[in-house]
């Protein structure tokens, strides 16, 4: 087994070597390009995952959110859960929201979107919106009649869904907010943009404002509480510490709301899917090529290595051998050209999308992965040129023209 090995080993390596130099590096140049457009849409897939991910922590979730016991409307005790929160060493932040869905009206034109009361203070701990702001600026503790819009509600400012904003609120306009039916006019104070559609569609305005309009008497109720943990922390950890504090309200982490996320996720890993076999096919094809038209150039090379009583799996092994090295040498390439070329150079120069800036997330696993696949692809397309050359009669492979 071992002498038919090396064998093998020798013919593949005798037939690169004094093979026609052009082709050889042609074939792996186009294995090392195709290797890189498998594994770089995966990068830019795992990029933007990554950036969805960011964007919905950074400007509406936070890392936990607390909501109400089942069948309960409001978290009851807010200000003694805060500080309960607040006393593990992980929490940086928590703010007790009151959330409902309104409509916002100007002029003649009406729109529909979340509204959050928030206390401004706690909010800026939690979200970054305040970093957001593109006109105006962000609520501050004593606001009251005040409104912060996001683009999609005011349109303007790149708002994807311009025909369905108010087409252009400025800074220092006033509008009319109504929820539970309960409508009052608010100053436009600030105008923010997160490049994240779902925080865009909202608005802020103060918790106090928020109590009046749906009615609350007692200040210590909210909807939800956001919490911001520090860099590097498991927000899994933290759901299971803040449930052994004794908190009953539903304990969720932010991976809960990325329900829609996950569906753009599943649309693009669809594509992907679809590009990577188009990339598989187009090195079948290739390696089936090269590897055919070498047989078809060395069929008496063939016949005399049958001959002088070389077996026939011997001979497919070399030529299998010599498309494992093509791929090889490809994959390698192409590992070395995205690990240390195209990633370095989208953390210094991200990729800009509507989403914001962008970097490639090399998925090492994918990597190997698609290496396989690539691999996979090589040997089917040698197999089968080499086994039917090699099945043929040892004349006819000899005197064949």
């Amino acid at each position: 087994m071992l002498e038919k090995a090396k064998v093998a080993s020798f013919l593949a390596a005798r037939t690169i070597v004094r093979g026609n130099k052009g082709i050889t590096i042609f074939t792996v140049f186009v294995l090392t390009l195709i290797f890189v457009q498998l594994v770089l849409f995966s990068s830019i897939l795992a990029g933007v995952t990554v950036k969805f991910n960011e964007l919905m922590v950074d400007f509406q979730t936070g890392n936990v959110v607390i909501e109400p016991e089942e069948e309960e409307k409001y978290i009851k005790d807010v200000g003694a859960l805060q500080k309960k929160i607040e006393s593990l060493p992980e929490v940086v932040g928590s703010s007790a929201r009151l959330k409902k869905s309104g409509s916002i009206r100007y002029k003649e034109k009406e729109v529909g979107g979340t509204v959050y009361g928030v206390e401004p203070d706690e909010e800026t701990f939690v979200t970054a919106i305040e970093s957001a702001m593109v006109s105006g600026e962000f609520l501050s503790r004593p606001d009251r009649g005040e409104i912060v819009l996001g683009r999609e509600v005011s349109g303007g400012y790149g708002a994807l869904m311009e025909s369905r904003s108010l087409n252009g609120v400025e800074v220092g306009d006033t509008v009319e907010l109504t929820i539970s039916g309960e409508t009052r006019e608010f100053r436009v104070k600030g105008i923010y943009s997160t490049l994240f559609f779902m925080a865009d569609a909202g608005a802020y305005i103060s918790r106090a404002d928020m109590e009046e309009m749906l009615g609350i008497q007692d200040g210590d109720l909210a909807h939800e509480i956001a919490i911001r943990t520090s860099e590097g922390s498991d927000e899994f950890e933290t759901r299971r510490a803040l449930l052994a504090l004794g908190i009953k309200e539903n304990i969720r982490t932010w991976h809960e709301f990325a329900g829609i996320l996950r569906l753009i996720e599943n649309t693009l890993m669809m594509v992907r899917n679809i590009m990577n076999a188009i990339g598989l096919l187009i090195a079948f094809v290739i390696i089936f090529v090269v590897i055919y038209v070498n047989i078809v150039n060395k069929k008496r090379q063939i016949g005399v290595q049958k001959a002088i009583g070389i077996e026939q799996n011997v001979i497919i092994a070399s030529f299998v051998l010599q498309a494992m090295l093509y791929a090889g040498a490809g994959v390698t390439l192409g590992y070395i050209l995205m690990h240390f070329g195209i990633v370095p150079y989208t953390v210094t120069h991200p990729l800009e999308v509507p989403l914001g800036a962008v970097s490639l997330e090399l998925d090492e696993f994918e990597a190997i992965n698609r290496a396989v696949l690539l691999f996979l692809a090589s040997i089917g397309a040698s197999v089968i040129p080499a086994y039917k050359l090699a099945n043929k009669d040892l004349l006819e492979l000899i005197w064949e023209k």
